[in-house]
C-alpha cells in the first residue's frame, strides 16, 4: 500500500516531467518561428492584402469557410494520432512484443507523436495556413467586385484554338459522358479536397523540419497566392458552368451543362447543385460557399504539386498515385464545366514555377 510520501514523491516526478516537456514544447515553439518566418510572412501579406482590399470595396472579411475547414483539419487530426497509436498497438501484437502495451503506446504518443519538435511543426503549419486562407478567401470573393468578368469569352476561344477548333468537353465526350461515369468523375473530383489534406498533414504534421517540408508547405500557399489572388484577379473568369450569366453570345457550354443535369438526374452529379450554390452566393454576396473565379485552376495546381513532392520524396508508388491522379482531375474539371482546358495548363506552370522558386529560397536560408 502507497503511503503518502510515496504518493507525494510520484506526484512530483510527474509535475517535473510534465514541467520539463512544456520547457522543451515552449522552447521548440519559440525557435519554429524563425524557421517558418517566410511561412508567416506570406500568410500575412495575404491577410493584410484581403483585408486592406476588404475596407476598399466595402465588404468583410471571410471567415465561413475558414471556421469548416479548421473544424474539419482538428477532426483529422484526432483521427490520425488515434490510428497512428492503434496501427502501433497492431505492430506490438504482431511482433510479440512482451513488454507493457500501455507503457509502449505512451512512448510513441510522448516521445514520437506529440514530441516537442512536431508539436512546434504543427502549430506554425497550420496557425500559418489557418491566417492565409483568411485573405485568400476574402481576396477570391472579391475578385468580381474589383475587377468584373472579362476573360471567360477569350479563354473558351483560346481553348478552341489549342484544340484544333474543338472545345475540349467535345473532344472528350465519346469517352466519357455516360451518366454512371460522370457520377465516377464527380466522386474522383471530390476527393481532391481529402488528398490535399492528407498531403498537407503529412508535410505540416512532421517530426523533422526537413528541406522537403519547407518547400512544399511554402510552394503550396505561394501557389494560392499567385494563381488566385494575383491571376485569378488580373484574369477574372466564371468557368464554362457560369458562361451563360457573363457573355451575352450564344453559349457553347449549353450542351454540356444540359447533360450534366439530365446525368444528375439518374446519379448524383454533385458538380450540378454546388454549382447552383455558388452561383447564388455570388449573387447574393454571401453564403455557405463563396468565390467565383475560374482561372487559373487550382485544382490542377495542387495536384501538380502533389507530383512534386512525391518525386523529391522518392517514393515510386507516390509518384504513380499523384501523376494518375493530377490528370483525372484536369479531365474532370473539364467534363463537369467548372474549368476550360486552359485554367489547368496555366495552373499547371505556376505550380512548378513556385515549387523552383520555394526549393531556391530554402535551399538558400538552409545553407
Amino acid at each position: 500500500m502507497m503511503t503518502t510520501t510515496t504518493y507525494d514523491r510520484l506526484a512530483q516526478r510527474l509535475t517535473a516531467g510534465a514541467s520539463a516537456r512544456l520547457r522543451q514544447t515552449g522552447a521548440a515553439v519559440l525557435a519554429g518561428f524563425r524557421q517558418h518566418s517566410m511561412l508567416y510572412a506570406l500568410a500575412l501579406g495575404t491577410y493584410g492584402v484581403g483585408l486592406i482590399q476588404s475596407m476598399w470595396l466595402g465588404v468583410p472579411l471571410s471567415f465561413g469557410l475558414v471556421g469548416i475547414v479548421s473544424g474539419t483539419t482538428f477532426v483529422f487530426l484526432f483521427l490520425i494520432i488515434g490510428l497512428w497509436l492503434a496501427i502501433e498497438l497492431a505492430r506490438l501484437w504482431w511482433t510479440g512484443y512482451q513488454g507493457s502495451p500501455a507503457k509502449a503506446l505512451k512512448a510513441k504518443l510522448l516521445d514520437d507523436i506529440l514530441a516537442p519538435s512536431r508539436v512546434s511543426n504543427t502549430i506554425h503549419a497550420f496557425t500559418a495556413n489557418g491566417v492565409f486562407f483568411v485573405g485568400f478567401l476574402t481576396i477570391k470573393k472579391n475578385i468580381p467586385i474589383a475587377i468584373p468578368f472579362a476573360w471567360d469569352q477569350p479563354f473558351m476561344a483560346l481553348d478552341k484554338a489549342l484544340h484544333f477548333g474543338w472545345l475540349p468537353h467535345e473532344i472528350l465526350a465519346p469517352l466519357f459522358q455516360y451518366p454512371f461515369v460522370t457520377f465516377l468523375v464527380n466522386v474522383n473530383y471530390n476527393l481532391w479536397f481529402a488528398v490535399l489534406t492528407a498531403f498537407f498533414f503529412w508535410q505540416g504534421f512532421r517530426k523533422d523540419d526537413t528541406r522537403l517540408r519547407q518547400q512544399y508547405l511554402l510552394s503550396y500557399l505561394m501557389t494560392w497566392a499567385v494563381g488566385t489572388c494575383l491571376l485569378g484577379t488580373l484574369l477574372s473568369s466564371a468557368g464554362p458552368c457560369f458562361y451563360s450569366f457573363v457573355v451575352t453570345d450564344a453559349d457553347p457550354y449549353a450542351g454540356l451543362m444540359s447533360y450534366l443535369a439530365e446525368a444528375n438526374s439518374h446519379y448524383p452529379i454533385w458538380a450540378v447543385p454546388t454549382q447552383a450554390t455558388l452561383w447564388q452566393s455570388h449573387l447574393d454576396g454571401f453564403g455557405e460557399i463563396e468565390g467565383v473565379s475560374a482561372m487559373p485552376s487550382m485544382h490542377v495546381a495542387t495536384t501538380i504539386l502533389f507530383i512534386l513532392c512525391a518525386l523529391a520524396s522518392g517514393k515510386r508508388w507516390l509518384i504513380w498515385f499523384s501523376a494518375l491522379f493530377s490528370l483525372s482531375i484536369f479531365l474532370g474539371s473539364i467534363l463537369l464545366g467548372w474549368h476550360y482546358a486552359v485554367d489547368g495548363y496555366l495552373g499547371a506552370l505556376i505550380a512548378i514555377a513556385c515549387w523552383k522558386l520555394s526549393g531556391w529560397w530554402v535551399k538558400r536560408s538552409f545553407a
